[in-house]
């Protein structure tokens, strides 16, 4: 079946009406010549490496792969839209690629890149596509594939018949909503004149999610990668709080929106790089502004301060913004023993910062022992400070996954086993209902995983002798959802973050089943 195609002229007008007027689509990238003289992708980067050796290999990989497709994966019977201008309207024009590529040197600058394509429209309204469609057209890709649900044949019928059929279900409509919110945040920046940033919670926010799980950081990083965008730094690292930079990586050169370089945009860590150890900055108050004083300031300022806001402990800093010690109510006692009108030097007591990648195993005996420890960041400034108590609120917090799937464990063996115990059903069943490789390596319930109960309980040989007063679908996809968080829990180091229990919910309700099966 034929591929649907979305390509972007760099320079609106000019480029649009020489597309349509000589049945073409063009792209820049003039300075690397002829991409009909390589043979593969490797070839096309290293073309770009050296035309542009300052932009972010971020950048570099993104547009091979636009350059590649133009020149290689676009066959001839594919459809390709294009956007176009008309007084004012945003419209599409849809074509059939007819032709390989070709690079015409002798032509001027931005109309040397082709592919030759008869036009089967050139005006049609933006209004008249299904708003997923939209969606999938709003990216910063000069090239790339609409693929999104059944993209290829609704564009067909838009080239043959001028009607777009829809999506097949509400699901898909639904799933391109995060595309064109985050669409519309960098619309609305860009007119500003301002960078876009949000924090890695309300970039997770979008796509429904609180936790960056593996599967959920491999979708958004897809979604930003279609989108043309990357983020600086990677979303995946700091705490959920921590602020990232949008950018795009998408765009071609001497676009409005200018590439990232490598000091910007570094490589983007794999989910191999991620850290397994808690770090500092996991800890959201180790980005949090920290109340300071100076050394030449007076005692009674710190006091003050530390009485009307409630604080144990301020940070004495000098001028570059860095640690020189902290005033403490502990310090403070200290020093009015020794002296009826101490100084804020007197007062002040030592103090230590941490690095925000350093192991937060190593610094809980300082917490512990001094009650409060800060943080510094890259350039040795005090960025947060982390106390007894955000251990106390962040720590209790992540033990709550690890106690919940405990007890659902817990409870499941005890309810099954007492089953089998009782002569409702045999462990023969049980073994039934498992994965051939897991059956002869099950000898008793304890043995049964997490993962395999809605194996079991699929099976309505098993199921009817139980005699359960519960709906058995909404059963088996509450076991579902708690086998998944379990697999998360296990295989990543996950946020340290207290406000996100509502992942918790799926646990916790189906806890109101089991509890009182083996409580009766």
């Amino acid at each position: 079946m034929a591929r649907a195609w979305m390509v972007r002229t760099g320079r609106r007008g000019e480029q649009e009406q020489a597309a349509l007027a000589e049945g073409l689509v063009l792209i820049n990238w003039d300075e690397t010549g002829d991409l009909a003289q390589v043979e593969n992708r490797e070839q096309v980067r290293e073309l770009l490496t050296r035309e542009y050796p300052d932009l972010s290999p971020q950048v570099i990989a993104n547009w091979t792969g636009q350059l590649w497709r133009f020149r290689e994966e676009i066959s001839v019977g594919d459809h390709v839209v294009i956007p176009v201008a008309s007084n004012g309207r945003r419209q599409f024009a849809v074509g059939v690629v007819t032709g390989p590529y070709r690079f015409r040197p002798e032509a001027g600058f931005g109309f040397r890149h082709t592919r030759p394509v008869e036009w089967r429209t050139k005006g049609l309204d933006r209004d008249l596509l299904h708003q997923d469609l939209r969606d999938s057209m709003g990216s910063l890709l000069t090239v790339f594939e609409l693929r999104r649900n059944n993209a290829a044949a609704r564009i067909t019928e838009l080239a043959e018949r001028g009607a777009d059929p829809g999506p097949e279900s509400a699901t898909e409509q639904e799933s391109t909503a995060p595309v064109r919110r985050l669409e519309e945040i960098v619309d609305a920046a860009v007119e500003r004149g301002e960078e876009v940033r949000l924090t890695v919670r309300e970039l997770l926010g979008l796509w429904g999610h609180t936790r960056r799980w593996p599967a959920v950081i491999e979708k958004i990083q897809d979604r930003l990668a279609e989108l043309g965008l990357a983020t600086t730094p990677s979303f995946t690292e700091g705490n959920i709080n921590s602020s990232v930079r949008i950018v795009p990586v998408g765009t071609g050169p001497h676009a409005e929106f200018p590439p990232p370089t490598a000091n910007e945009l570094p490589d983007e860590p794999s989910l191999d790089d991620r850290p397994v150890a808690f770090l500092v900055d996991q800890l959201p108050s180790a980005e949090c502004p920290v109340e300071s004083v100076r050394v030449d300031d007076p005692l009674p300022s710190a006091t003050t301060t530390m009485t009307a806001k409630k604080y144990s402990q301020l940070a004495v800093l000098d001028d570059d913004g860095r640690l020189v010690g902290a005033v403490s109510w502990e310090s403070v006692g200290k020093a009015y023993l020794a002296n009826p009108s101490p100084t804020l030097k007197q007062a002040m007591g030592p103090a230590r910062d941490a690095d925000g990648a350093d192991d937060l195993l190593d610094w809980l005996p300082e917490i512990r022992d001094r009650g409060f420890v800060f943080v510094r960041d890259a350039q040795k400034r005090v960025c947060g400070i982390i106390t007894t108590a955000d251990l106390t609120d962040q720590l209790g917090n992540q033990l709550q996954p690890f106690l919940l799937v405990s007890e659902v464990e817990r409870r499941l063996r005890r309810i099954v086993g007492r089953a089998i115990d009782d002569g409702r059903i045999g462990l023969d069943q049980v073994r039934n209902g498992l994965r051939p490789h897991r059956r002869n390596r099950v000898h008793d319930v304890k043995d049964l995983t997490l993962g395999e109960y809605p194996h079991v309980f699929e099976s309505e040989d098993l199921w009817t002798p139980l005699h359960w007063s519960l709906d058995r679908e909404q059963f088996l996809a509450q076991l579902r959802t708690a086998a998944q968080f379990r697999n998360n829990l296990m295989h990543l180091n996950p946020d340290l973050d207290p406000q996100s229990t509502q992942e918790l919910e799926p646990l916790r309700g189906l806890l109101e089943m089991l509890r009182p099966l083996d409580d009766s």
